[in-house]
Parts: C-alpha cells; sequence; structure tokens
C-alpha cells in the first residue's frame, strides 16, 4: 500500500519497449491507483473521482461514487493511495480531505467514513485484518483505525515536518513513514509499537517500499541514493547511488527486483541478489510518477507526469513470478475449486434442461494454480482464478470429473454429474410431494415495541393450510414469540435442509418486525430477544437466503409481513401454464418494500395477512399458481393502505422459471 510508485518493467531489450505498449487510459488528473489483489480490475483515482476498469485493458466498469441511496459518499478532495484488504471485498482510499473511505467490492459502495486527521490523509490499508485499517496524515500523525466502531485504537506522532513517503507491508504487519526529517520510523501496526528508527539519507525521504515477505525495506531520497534496509534491526543492506531525485520505488511480486523512477525520465531495475542493474529503460518522455504491477506480472501500469494518462504494458515475457504462484515445500493444501454455473450442485448433482451448458467458476491456491483439467481436457484459468468451458450434455447423467494442480503439485478432485433432463420437467410428481411449512409470528418482544397480530397472522396461515390445502400436521413447524429466538428461527431453517427432498415443496411465513440498513443495504429479520440497535442479534437477508438456497426443494415460498428488502427479488417474468409446477421455483412475497408496514387493529388481522388469508380462504379452484395468489395479494394491499407489497422470484437461489401450484384437500 503505497502513496507512490514506479513503472515496472524487466525486458531482455530496451529497444522492445516501445513495442511492449498495449493501451492508454486517458486522464490528466490522476492521483494513484491499483489493481485488486485478485488480478480481475484496476482502480484509477482522479482527483476526488475513482473508476473501475478491467484488469490491463482501458474497458470501464463504472464510476465509483460510494453512494448510499443515491447520495454521493465518496471524496470530496484528491485521493492519495488506495489499497485493498486481502481477500479483494474491501477497498480503504486516504483523501487530502482529511478522510478515509472504506468500499465494498466491486460495488463501490461506501460502508464506513474514518474522520479524525487534522491534516490530508497520505497513506491508508488494512492492518493485516479487515477490522483494522492503519492511516498517515500529512499532521505527522499515525492511526490504528477499529473498523467495528470506527473508533481510534492509537495516535502516534513522532513526526514534526512534512511527510511524503509511505508503505505498508504486503501482510498489514508494518508501517514506514519517511518525510522532511530524513529519518525514517517503522512501526507494528496492529500495537503501534516503534519496530525501527532508520537514520542514513541525507534529504528528504522520498520514496519507500517493503519487500513481498517485508524483511526488507527500500527507501529513496533526495540525496540521489538508493538504500535497502533490514526492517527488523534496521541494518544497511545494500546502497544505490544515483543521479538524481528517486520518485518511487517498488519491488517486483517475487522479490527478485527492485524497480525505481529516476528524475532523468528513466527505469532502473536492480537485481536484489547481486546489487547489479538488470535492466534500464529511458523512453519516458517525462517523469514516471506512479506504477503499478499486475498480481498475475504480466501487466504493469504507468503514469507520467506530462503522459496521456496511465499506460499498459505487456510484460508477459519476463517470467516474472505471480504474487500468488509462491514456492513452498512446506504446502501441502490442495487447491479450493467453486462452481459457479450451473447453480445449487446439491449433494455432487444439478438437473438442466439444455443441451449444452457453460461450465464456469473459479479455482484458487495460495500458492498459485498450475493447471486445470475437466474430464480429461486442459482447460485454461485466467489470472485471477476464472475458468469457462462449455460441456454438451446428453439425455440423462453426464459425469463430470474436474482435476486442479497447484505448483506445489497438491491435487484437488471434484466430481459431480449434471442431469440432463427434458423440458417438461417430469421429474416432479405433485401426488407424491410433501408440502413443509415454517410458520414465525411474534407479539410479545422483549425490547422491541409489541405488536398486536403477528402470532395471530402466523396461526391463522397455518390453521387454513393445514386445514383447506395439502399441508400436514406432521411437515408443520409453528415458532411463536419466547419460541421464536434467533437460534430457534435459525436452526428451524437449516434442519429443512435435511428434511426435504427434490420432490417437496415449502412455504416459510415470517410476521414481526423488520429492520432495515441503509449503510450495508441489508435487511433483517428481528427475533424474539433482540434488542435494539444490535444488529448482530438480528437474522440478515443473507443468512435466510443462504439456507434457503441449500433446501434442495422442487418450490420454495417465503412471505414476510414485516420490511424486507427489494433486493432480494429477480424481475417477474412469468405466468401459470399447465406445466409450469413441474420447474423448480423460488418465490417471495413480502408486505412492504424498504417502508413501515401496518400491524392492525387489536384483535384483527394485518392488512396483508387479511388478504392473504381471504384468497386462501375463498378459493374455489382445485388448484391455482403462486403467482394468482402474489397478484391478488399486492392488488389488494395496495387499494387498502399506503403499503406496496413486492412478490416476485428469488434472486440466485436456483430458480428455473417454475411456480408452486396449492392444491385443495379432497
Amino acid at each position: 500500500m503505497k502513496i507512490t510508485g514506479l513503472l515496472f518493467f524487466l525486458i531482455s531489450s530496451c529497444a522492445l519497449a516501445q513495442d511492449l505498449q498495449k493501451i492508454i487510459i486517458h486522464a490528466k488528473g490522476v492521483s494513484t491507483f491499483r489493481f485488486t489483489p485478485d488480478n480481475q480490475f484496476f482502480v484509477m483515482a482522479d482527483g476526488s473521482s475513482t473508476t473501475l476498469y478491467n484488469s490491463g485493458n482501458d474497458t470501464k466498469i463504472k464510476e465509483l461514487t460510494g453512494s448510499i441511496n443515491k447520495i454521493k459518499a465518496g471524496h470530496t478532495r484528491t485521493i492519495n493511495d488506495i489499497g485493498f484488504s486481502s481477500s479483494g471485498t474491501l477497498m480503504v482510499t486516504a483523501g487530502a480531505d482529511k478522510k478515509i473511505k472504506i468500499w465494498k467490492m466491486p460495488e463501490g459502495e461506501v460502508t464506513a467514513t474514518l474522520d479524525g486527521h487534522e491534516d490530508a490523509v497520505l497513506g491508508a490499508g488494512f492492518a493485516g485484518s479487515e477490522k483494522l485499517v492503519i492511516s498517515v496524515g500529512e499532521d505527522g500523525t499515525v492511526k490504528l483505525w477499529d473498523l467495528t466502531t470506527n473508533a481510534v485504537v492509537y495516535t502516534k506522532k513522532d513526526f514534526q515536518k512534512a511527510i511524503r513517503s509511505v508503505d505498508i507491508s504486503s501482510n498489514g504487519k508494518y508501517v514506514a513513514v519517511g518525510g522532511a526529517e530524513r529519518f525514517i520510523l517503522i512501526y507494528e501496526t496492529t500495537t503501534g509499537n516503534l519496530i525501527k528508527k532508520i537514520e542514513g539519507h541525507k534529504d528528504w525521504v522520498r520514496s519507500l517500499a517493503f519487500s513481498p515477505d517485508g524483511k526488507t525495506l527500500a527507501s529513496g531520497g533526495d540525496d540521489k541514493v538508493i538504500y535497502l534496509w533490514e526492517t527488523d534491526t534496521g541494518n544497511k543492506l545494500k546502497e544505490f547511488p544515483q543521479r538524481g531525485w528517486i520518485y518511487d520505488l517498488e519491488f517486483s511480486h517475487d522479490g527478485k527486483y527492485l524497480g525505481a523512477a529516476l528524475e532523468k525520465y528513466a527505469v532502473h531495475f536492480y537485481n536484489i541478489s547481486t546489487g547489479l542493474i538488470a535492466q534500464k529503460l529511458d523512453r519516458f518522455k517525462s517523469q514516471v510518477f506512479k506504477m503499478a504491477i499486475s498480481p498475475g506480472g504480466k501487466e504493469i501500469a504507468a503514469f507520467e507526469e506530462f503522459g496521456d494518462g496511465i499506460s499498459f504494458w505487456n510484460v508477459e515475457s519476463l517470467n516474472i513470478t505471480p504474487a500468488i504462484r509462491f514456492k513452498d515445500t512446506k504446502d501441502k493444501s490442495a487447491p479450493l475449486i467453486l462452481v459457479s454455473n450451473p447453480p445449487n450442485i446439491i449433494e455432487n448433482r444439478v438437473r438442466v434442461y439444455a443441451d449444452i451448458v457453460d461450465l464456469r467458476g473459479i479455482v484458487t491456491d495460495e500458492s498459485g494454480v498450475r493447471s486445470l483439467k475437466i474430464n480429461g481436457i486442459e482447460t485454461p484459468v485466467r489470472d485471477n482464478g476464472n475458468f469457462l468451458i462449455n460441456i454438451p450434455l446428453s439425455m440423462g447423467d453426464n459425469f463430470i470429473n474436474m482435476e486442479v494442480t497447484d505448483v506445489n503439485d497438491n491435487i484437488a478432485l471434484k466430481k459431480f454429474v449434471i442431469a440432463r433432463k427434458s423440458a417438461d420437467g417430469e421429474d416432479y410428481n405433485p401426488a407424491t410431494a410433501k408440502n413443509h411449512l415454517l410458520v414465525i409470528g411474534i407479539n410479545n418482544y422483549t425490547y422491541w415495541p409489541k405488536l398486536n397480530n403477528a402470532v395471530k397472522d402466523a396461526t391463522d396461515i397455518a390453521s387454513i393450510l393445514m386445514g383447506r390445502y395439502n399441508f400436514e400436521f406432521a411437515n408443520v413447524t409453528v415458532l411463536k414469540d419466547e419460541q421464536a429466538t434467533r437460534s430457534n428461527i435459525y436452526n428451524s431453517l437449516r434442519s429443512l435442509i435435511e428434511k426435504i427432498s427434490q420432490n417437496d415443496n415449502l412455504v416459510v411465513y415470517f410476521s414481526g418486525h423488520g429492520y432495515f440498513d441503509d449503510l450495508l443495504n441489508e435487511g433483517y429479520w428481528i427475533p424474539f430477544e433482540a434488542k435494539v440497535n444490535s444488529s448482530g442479534e438480528y437474522i440478515s437477508n443473507t443468512e435466510i437466503l443462504k439456507v434457503l438456497g441449500n433446501i434442495n426443494s422442487q418450490h420454495t415460498f417465503l412471505v414476510a409481513d414485516a420490511c424486507f428488502s427489494g433486493a432480494l427479488f429477480a424481475d417477474a417474468r412469468r405466468g401459470y401454464t399447465d406445466n409450469v409446477e413441474k420447474f423448480r421455483s423460488r418465490w417471495g412475497l413480502a408486505s412492504g418494500r424498504l417502508e413501515t408496514v401496518s400491524d392492525g387493529a387489536v384483535g384483527n388481522n394485518s392488512p396483508f395477512a387479511k388478504r392473504l388469508i381471504q384468497f386462501l380462504e375463498q378459493n374455489e379452484k382445485d388448484k391455482f399458481a403462486v403467482s394468482e395468489l402474489v397478484q391478488f395479494v399486492k392488488t389488494q394491499v395496495a387499494e387498502d393502505t399506503n403499503q406496496t407489497p413486492i412478490g416476485n422470484p428469488l434472486k440466485a437461489l436456483g430458480d428455473e422459471g417454475g411456480e408452486m401450484v396449492f392444491y385443495k384437500r379432497k
């Protein structure tokens, strides 16, 4: 994590340099940029604006405004530094507006703003954990922040003059700071302990860079000397005299080379083991102020003072060992295989209704993936671990065998069956299907305001489904008031994973308080014993959907009479057809969008439950599809109240275009 950088270039001949330039992202006010750890994206800060690109090219994904409910939450002045958590799911930025922003990636939403420096923040990064952030300000302070509270853990102030260089080790253990006072201070990030004060430069320290293993620190100053220091002891290891200032330093990800951006529009590369210049690059038209090397070792990005923007360079021929591919003789861990399509592979089996499937996913390993074979076919793997292969399918069972080998020869195997079925969905038999029901109703909350009719609504729904429709008592669970604790609700949901077969159906009904967190864009169910303003005690939509996504039912219908996030739903796209129940479905119906909903007068049903029960009681058809019920409730409740119910298929839970069909008892 750095506030400065350089163009990192290793080629066999300087004459080839011009031929290696690929593309340019045009921008004049570039302040900093960085590749994401998985090498999938490239983030560029142009003043206070941040833009997400595909890694290594000029394909713009989107502007990152940090918007929360359409209100811009990003920086208001120049962004000085960008860093990522080790997983790449969080980004931290340091701004001249004295603030640090935490972003959810790649969505680009700001999840936290840290405000405590008295001057511009020059550098920021994660301190070995996604819950801790280290920052360095132009006010001379080093601060550690706890993201669970957004509070400062400690503040160190050991500099009185200007700071010009900051680097944070890749493991988040150390932060090095230097500037006008000519010395370098190395702190342990989590404790703030001063590890070492390094003195040796005779002028300003302008650039710092930790080696990938954090054991070596490189420093460059206006005294025209580059030094290598041992981090723990501060001992000088090597020095490289120059003819001008050193604007930036950067280690290659394999730790073999140190690159230096020098005053005379040149970049030199030093072999760390020999101390000799391994390569010179002098074809820049102006000073290189900032660089970034892709984690895969194939792309270099550089920004020149008077250039047209950020230029990308192809360095595949250099064979730089990727950051994720360090050799480790002690590594005995097999790679991880994740299949994203086809989705919902349960017990190593999945159904599809097509003659070909795009088998895609990701394979990862800490040391790096060497090869992937699918049914014996060598399958390409991108730098970020993604793979894609088209698999033709015959009718019936198609066996898939995946074999992944890492660079240390550890092997992971994954075997599963893709069962191709015809479009009439002949597997599902409604005559033998079991209908499972989980009903939750809470009136008498311990800490939240009491409700009037949640228990009555839940009880009435259970009674009518068991009385008029094919729901047997043995397959019904009802949790009311003190029974509806967080643990009981979650465990009841989770237990359905083992109980429900692929020929069964599930209805889940929740009536109680709901909560929506604008900052996290997350909805919650409030269990009986949960405290106010204690989201860790709630049950999130994410948890609910994760459990439902692992229930291998034919149909799942989720009904919530509480505040419920509309983000759960996909677009409505179908109506009733004769064979609609033969295709898997995952539907949801909520009493409102992001709004407060009515509980109704004491002793009555809520407006939402009233219309739901009315449809179930007055229906005279032998069977009806869930979309008929949803449409009736949505229309009637909207006419009765100011609520806006929403009912659609649920996102990403294995919906195949079908609908649950309710049958009346005969």
